[in-house]
């Protein structure tokens, strides 16, 4: 089947751009005072890197594998690469060690900003704590103050304030708090845009936030985990590519919506809360990847939403769907209409329920058996 909506993305993804400048970000000893033409003088803002770079023209961040507590906002711009060189975007500040109240055993309050969205994760001793807490309207309470256990904690709003109570359990060594909505964000009309080699972790919103009418975008070799809603999202009119990424640990691994039209290829979804793959745009493909599904969180949802999004259609090539979960039970395939197209693929452990879905089928098995349409 020839998938119309990538012809153009497949063909020529950035491939055209020209070189022009390089610019080059130290997120650790960069000044924004430099000129960012060499590492030498590189700057340490990569937005400010973002704002200044034109068509064709590299950005490069340093040092490799660092981390840079920043979020990056791309509006309106086009034809530019941004290589990541595995930098971390950290979503999550630093809290002091002192300057907490005492409120009985092992249990100290200081207060902070409220956060957007009233949303909230604490990462303790690199490890974040979302509390069981989503985004949906059936997300539960935070424990009673005296309820908490060690490495837990609750957020208190005040009242009439643009301020609250962080009460946490146990030591107040290595805590950081989640101040950021996103690693990556766009909005607007943008073209043909490489980001390689970028991470985004703990962002309140989405690792990567894709809004606006972006085509041609290619992310490669990406990861989005530990964020309280998804690791990738893309909406409105996004046509966007992804491959060999990974996202874990978020509510859910990637969710396209809207109109959006998304290719992923050879990348891993796993260990996320409510859903690890969520297609609700316009047409996905799905080649390559792994979803193992090692939560109580479904495998793979989709389906059409709007009437936008009548010809909805879900491609999957080489998919493997694991379920492994805790309990034995089996991962949960949710189509709901539009198409589903499924070629050389296996599906292991799996619940599939393809409702009101068209379904081809070729060379694919479901639990050891061959998978067929009339399912």
């Amino acid at each position: 089947m020839k998938i119309r909506f990538f012809a153009a993305l497949l063909g020529s993804v950035i491939a055209c751009i020209g070189h022009a400048a390089d610019w080059h970000v130290n997120v650790e000893s960069g000044n924004d005072e430099n000129t960012g033409a060499a590492p030498k003088s590189a700057f340490i803002t990569i937005q400010r890197a973002v704002n200044l770079c034109g068509e064709g023209d590299t950005i490069y961040l340093h040092p490799e594998n660092a981390v840079a507590r920043q979020m990056v906002k791309i509006s309106g711009k086009s034809k530019f690469t941004i290589e990541g060189n595995g930098v971390t975007l950290e979503a999550a500040d630093p809290l002091p060690e002192d300057g907490w109240e005492m409120l009985g055993d092992n249990l100290f309050r200081r207060k902070l900003p409220q956060t957007r969205w009233d949303r909230h994760l604490l990462i303790v001793d690199g490890t974040m704590q979302r509390m069981n807490r989503t985004q949906s309207s059936n997300s539960p309470n935070f424990p009673k103050i005296n309820d908490l256990k060690t490495g837990e904690f609750r957020f208190d709003n005040i009242e009439g304030t643009k301020e609250g109570w962080l009460t946490v359990c146990g030591s107040t060594k290595n805590l950081e708090w989640s101040v950021r909505p996103n690693g990556v964000a766009t909005s607007g009309k943008c073209e043909n845009v490489m980001i390689l080699k970028l991470n985004a972790r703990h962002a309140l919103n989405d690792g990567f936030n894709v809004h606006g009418e972006c085509v041609g975008f290619l992310f490669e070799y990406v990861k989005g985990y530990d964020c309280f809603d998804e690791g990738f999202s893309a909406h409105d009119d996004c046509e966007i590519r992804i491959t060999e990424g990974e996202f874990w640990g978020n509510e859910n691994g990637v969710a396209d919506v809207n109109r959006a039209i998304t290719q992923y290829e050879r990348c891993i979804f796993r260990d996320n809360v409510n859903t690890d793959v969520l297609l609700w745009g316009k047409g996905h493909i799905l080649k390559s990847c792994t979803i193992k599904n090692t939560t109580t969180a479904a495998a793979l949802v989709g389906g059409p939403r709007t009437e936008g999004q009548k010809g909805f259609i879900i491609q999957a090539v080489d998919l493997q769907i694991i379920g492994d979960k805790p309990d034995g039970g089996k991962a949960r395939v949710r189509v709901n209409g539009g198409k589903l197209h499924i070629f050389i693929s296996k599906f292991e452990n799996v619940d599939f329920v393809p409702d009101g879905t068209e379904v081809e089928v070729q060379g694919s098995t479901l639990n050891g058996e061959p998978l067929k349409a009339s399912l």
